[in-house]
């Protein structure tokens, strides 16, 4: 009998052993299942913003705000914000000399009404200031980054027209392309002058 015992405890002993290293085992192979891109890091690069600087007619050297501009699609009534500095920026009575914002990834064609000098009453930027609407054209490429990131856009062949619309003659007195591609958001693109 204490034989028996003996070995009942020899076996309850291995049993418990074996579901240790199961345990164990498990658990590493679920660590492991984890990928590094199962989050998208913010050092990663996706798909960049269209960067545009403003620059004096007179001066063309000299960056210049443009005063109260206001920033929309032609498809939307809402104002383009820019989530890339992570802080939201809505392009509504924005004073600053550049601009940074996202083309479609969707089409080869974005459209942007610009308005300068935007009546802070105005909410959909239509009915005061003098408005230009901008024209992108572009190529699309895209390049799998992981599958937490998934797709990057890079354009490509970047072409800019500008129409003054109804209300009177082009603020945007010339426009420039810097950088035909936009691959990064490490330089300026586009040069809007007036």
């Amino acid at each position: 009998m204490l034989k028996m015992w003996y070995a009942w405890k020899n076996v309850s002993i291995q049993m418990k052993q074996n579901t240790y290293i199961f345990l164990l085992v498990f658990t590493l192979i679920t660590t492991l299942a984890c990928q590094r891109d199962d989050i998208c890091a913010e050092s990663i690069e996706t798909t960049p913003l269209l960067i545009i600087r403003f620059y004096d007619i007179e001066e063309p050297d000299e960056l210049k705000d443009p005063q109260n501009l206001s920033i929309r699609a032609t498809d939307s009534t809402s104002f383009v914000i820019n989530t890339g500095s992570g802080t939201p920026v809505e392009y509504f009575r924005f004073s600053r000399d550049s601009v940074a914002i996202p083309l479609k990834t969707s089409a080869d064609l974005t459209e942007y009404v610009f308005t300068l000098n935007t009546d802070p009453n105005d909410s959909t930027a239509t009915n005061s200031g003098l408005r230009d609407t901008i024209n992108f054209t572009y190529g699309r490429q895209e390049e799998y980054i992981n599958r937490a990131c998934a797709y990057k856009v890079s354009y490509v062949g970047l072409k800019v027209d500008v129409d003054g619309g109804a209300n009177g003659p082009n603020w945007i007195q010339d426009i420039q392309i810097d950088e035909p591609n936009v691959d990064d958001q490490n330089q300026a693109h586009v040069s809007i002058f007036f």
